[in-house]
Formats: structure tokens, sequence, C-alpha cells
């Protein structure tokens, strides 16, 4: 019996480190079939700094909808939510940008492109979050401010797309589930080109030539200003977005 005991607890151990070794062996296989370069390892933060994106656009919809007043029970509740995501979405793309994490990816490849390339984004996405952080729109009096909300909404969600798509890109480029990493490429690449198109289409749209020729131009309504800055920062991180380094980049 106790030998039995031995052997099973033999067995086990050789398990565990059979699984350790293969799971090491697996990850120095990655890195080397990635070069080791900068952008396979900093390829983590750009996800995370596109979830705390998406967590900014989805949080100022909420506050519009919030704004819109149209469930009184549950507004006050929508707009502290909805405040609380664009806070914490800030906060994620700030500590990425600024954590211990990226002192020491500095130390290593403060000279990449890949690194100029994620603090250009890093500074794209902050621009976008504090112009939603200042969006106001509580005067819902007027039909045309609450068709600019839905203008609004339609441009963050674009923003929500641009993300998503970038991290299938990215997790394709990855190599690691054969055939269907093209797949994961090509629909990332589809949802990038719907977000600019959502923008543009938007910001050129016949509704939005009415409003201008009724005289809300950016020149004379602040709310229209803020709207044409929003629609600009968004399309400089779409853009931004789709230029995302491959995992094999330096």
């Amino acid at each position: 019996m106790r030998s039995k005991v031995r052997f099973s607890a033999c067995l086990a151990l050789v398990v565990s480190l059979s699984v350790a070794i293969s799971g090491h062996g697996y990850a120095e296989e990655m890195k080397h079939m990635h070069g080791g370069s900068a952008a396979m390892e900093m390829h983590h933060m750009h996800i995370l700094m596109n979830h705390g994106l998406s967590m900014v656009a989805e949080g100022s919809n909420m506050v519009m909808l919030a704004e819109m007043k149209m469930a009184p029970g549950v507004d006050a509740e929508t707009l502290q939510h909805g405040q609380h995501m664009i806070k914490e979405g800030k906060d994620l793309i700030t500590r990425v940008l600024s954590g211990p994490e990226m002192m020491a990816m500095m130390k290593k490849h403060a000279k990449d492109t890949v690194m100029d390339y994620t603090h250009q984004l890093g500074e794209a996405m902050l621009k976008v979050t504090d112009i939603l952080e200042k969006m106001s729109m509580e005067d819902m009096s007027s039909p045309d401010m609450m068709e600019m909300h839905h203008m609004h909404t339609m441009i963050n969600h674009a923003l929500v797309m641009a993300a998503d798509g970038a991290n299938l890109i990215m997790l394709g480029e990855m190599g690691m589930a054969g055939d269907i990493d093209k797949l994961s490429i090509e629909h990332g690449k589809e949802m990038m080109k719907d977000a600019k198109s959502m923008v543009t289409g938007m910001m050129g749209s016949k509704e939005m030539m009415e409003m201008h020729a009724k005289g809300m131009t950016p020149d004379k309504s602040p709310m229209m200003g803020m709207s044409h800055q929003h629609a600009e920062a968004s399309m400089k991180v779409i853009d931004l977005l789709s230029k995302m380094p491959a995992a094999s980049s330096k």
C-alpha cells in the first residue's frame, strides 16, 4: 500500500515537472518565434489600453443615455456608473503608459519604434477621454441636441469597434491557433474599416450638413465644436490602431 502511495506521489511530481518544463519550453518557443520583439511583449499592453478605451467610450454612452432623461428611475444610477467607467478606463490607460511594467520595458526598448507608437496611441486615447469627460448636454430641450447625442454615441461605438478589431488582429498575429489566425486578422481589419466609415459617414452626413445650415457650426456652437473635436480625435485613434505594429516588429 505504501509503495502505491509513493508511486502515485512520484508520478504526480513527474507530471507537475513535465507541465512546468513544457510550459517554459512553449514560452521560449513563442519568444523565439517572434524574435523577442518589443511589439510581441507590448501587445499585451496595447490590449489593456484598448480595453481602457472601450470602457471610456461605453461609459460616455451611458452618461449620454442618462442625460436623455427617458428613465427617471434609473437615470441617476446610469449616470454614476457611466462616469465611473470613464474614470476607470482613463486610469487603466494612464497606468499602462506610466506604470512599473512600462518603466521596465523602457529600459529594454526605449529606442524601438513600437515604444514611440505606443505612447502616441496612449496620448491620442487620453485626448479623446478628456473631450468625453467635458462633454455635457444636460439641456436636452432642443431636438438638435438629442440628434447630436446619437451621433456621439455612434462615434463612441466606432471607437469600441476599432479597439476590438485591433485586438483581433494582434491575437491573430501571435500565431497560436493555426488557420483561425487568418480569420481573426481578416475580421479585425473589417471591423477597423467599418469603424473608419462610421465616423467619416457621420460627420459628412445629410443630418450634419442640415445642422450646419441652421447655424450650428463649430465656430458658433460650442457643442458642435466639441463634436468635431470628438470626431477628429477619435479618427486619429482609429488611424493609429489600424497601423498597429505586427508582433514581429522591432
